[in-house]
């Protein structure tokens, strides 16, 4: 614990906490990461579970440098903001349930990532074809709750439980709308089961 104590106290996590400037542009750059990262697995595992059938899966993967430079932003700015208040992050249970839904997420994008290029290459196993809508939704309910985690980590329990919720209750509008909207729209067709 002293080491965590000495790291919040040190001069640089200091500088950040102080300046107003280095703070937000820290956050602001995690923000821009998640966009790359969840943004671009998020469009390939919703196309996957059928949104969108006129888009071709297999040039989805020259996406796929955006959603590695958006780890890279994410791994650099999330342990600059892990090292502002270590003693507090490090005892909170909502960092460990982050961390966890980070690692499901980025496990189903390599899964993800092997069945696209394995489409491109014609060698689709039928396991893979029978697995690639589970790891999509998957991969996006991994995502909801690492961005929920994420948001909600700076504060109280009472506050994370009113977000979680709320959150939840507008996931699940979103969710419902988006299907009746995509399905009037031709986008998501439940009967066809190819992708």
């Amino acid at each position: 614990m002293e080491y965590l104590e000495a790291l919040e106290a040190s001069g640089f996590s200091m500088f950040i906490k102080e300046s107003s400037t280095a703070y937000v542009a820290f956050l602001a750059f995690h923000t821009i990461g998640l966009v790359f990262l969840v943004g671009v697995s998020g469009i390939v595992a919703m196309r996957i579970l059928g949104v969108a059938r006129s888009l071709p899966l297999g040039p989805l993967l020259d996406f796929f440098p955006l959603l590695y430079l958006g780890v890279c932003i994410n791994v650099v700015t999330g342990v600059v903001l892990l090292c502002l208040y270590p003693t507090n992050y490090i005892v909170d249970p909502t960092m460990y349930i982050k961390a966890v839904a980070i690692i499901v997420a980025i496990i189903m994008v390599r899964k993800l990532k092997t069945y696209l290029l394995n489409l491109e290459l014609g060698i689709v196993s039928e396991s893979e074809s029978r697995d690639m809508k589970t790891w999509a939704r998957t991969l996006l309910v991994a995502w909801l709750f690492a961005v929920l985690t994420g948001r909600t980590v700076a504060y109280g329990l009472a506050t994370k439980i009113q977000t979680s919720i709320a959150v939840l209750i507008v996931v699940s509008l979103v969710l419902l709308i988006g299907y009746f909207a995509g399905r009037s729209l031709g986008w998501i067709n439940r009967f066809e089961q190819d992708a």
